[in-house]
C-alpha cells in the first residue's frame, strides 16, 4: 500500500520526497529510467522526512529486526532501527559477509542474484521490518523475506521509498505486506519505456 492511501494524502513530506529523487534515463542500460535516491540523501529535509515517515510506522508495531537490502537499504535501516529500539541485519551480496551465512538466489527483472545474511543474526519468533529503496518485480525483497523466514523470524512487513503504481512487486511477496512512500518519479516531455530498476 502506498503511504497516501494510508493516512498521509495530502502529506507535503511525501512530496517533497518525491521532488528529491533524480531520475536518469538509461542507466544503467538503455530502457531504464534509474532513481536516483542519491539526492534525496542531499536534502536533509527529505532525508528526514522518509526516515521519521517510517519510524511513525513503526515504532510501535514490537519490531526487533530492521533488515536492509544491499546497497540502498542500507541507507534508511540503520537510522529506522536506531529510532524504534531494533537491530540492523544487513542482507548483502555474495562473498561481502564474514562469517557463516545462509543464502537465498532470485530471479530479477534483468538476470539473476542472491543474498546472504549471517546465521544467528535473527532468533525465532523475532519480528521483521524489511526495507529497500525500490520495488519493481518484488523478487528482492521475497529472497529477503525468505532469508528472515527460514532463520524462524516473523516478517511484520516491507518497506520500500519507491514502487511502481501497480505494485506489481507484491504479488511476489507471498502476503507479506508492502509499504510504499512515492511513486517512481517521471521526466516531463520524455517518451520512454516502462523500465525500472531495483536490486
Amino acid at each position: 500500500m502506498f503511504a497516501a492511501e494510508n493516512g498521509l494524502k495530502g502529506d507535503p513530506r511525501l512530496r517533497g520526497i518525491s521532488e528529491a529523487i533524480r531520475v536518469v534515463p538509461h542507466f544503467p542500460k538503455p530502457g531504464i529510467m534509474f532513481q536516483d535516491i542519491t539526492t534525496l540523501l542531499l536534502n536533509h529535509k527529505a532525508f528526514k522526512d522518509t526516515v521519521d515517515i517510517f519510524v511513525d510506522r513503526y515504532r510501535d508495531m514490537d519490531i526487533s529486526v530492521v533488515a536492509g537490502v544491499e546497497a540502498r537499504g542500507f541507507m534508511f535501516g540503520p537510522s529506522i532501527a536506531l529510532a524504534i529500539g531494533a537491530k540492523f541485519v544487513p542482507l548483502r551480496k555474495p562473498k561481502k559477509l564474514p562469517g557463516e551465512v545462509i543464502s537465498e538466489a532470485y530471479v530479477l527483472e534483468y538476470g539473476t542474484d542472491c543474498l546472504e545474511m549471517h546465521v544467528g543474526a535473527v532468533q525465532p519468533g523475532e519480528r521483521a521490518l524489511i526495507i529497500d529503496d525500490l520495488v519493481a518485480t518484488g523478487g528482492t525483497l521475497r529472497a529477503a523475506v525468505r532469508l528472515l523466514e527460514r532463520m524462524g523470524a516473523e516478517v511484520v512487513e516491507c518497506a520500500c521509498v519507491i514502487g511502481l503504481p501497480e505494485a506489481k512487486g507484491q504479488c511476489r511477496l507471498n502476503g507479506t505486506p508492502l509499504y510504499i512512500l512515492v511513486e517512481p518519479r517521471e521526466l516531463d516531455n520524455y517518451c520512454y519505456g516502462t523500465g525500472y530498476l531495483s536490486e
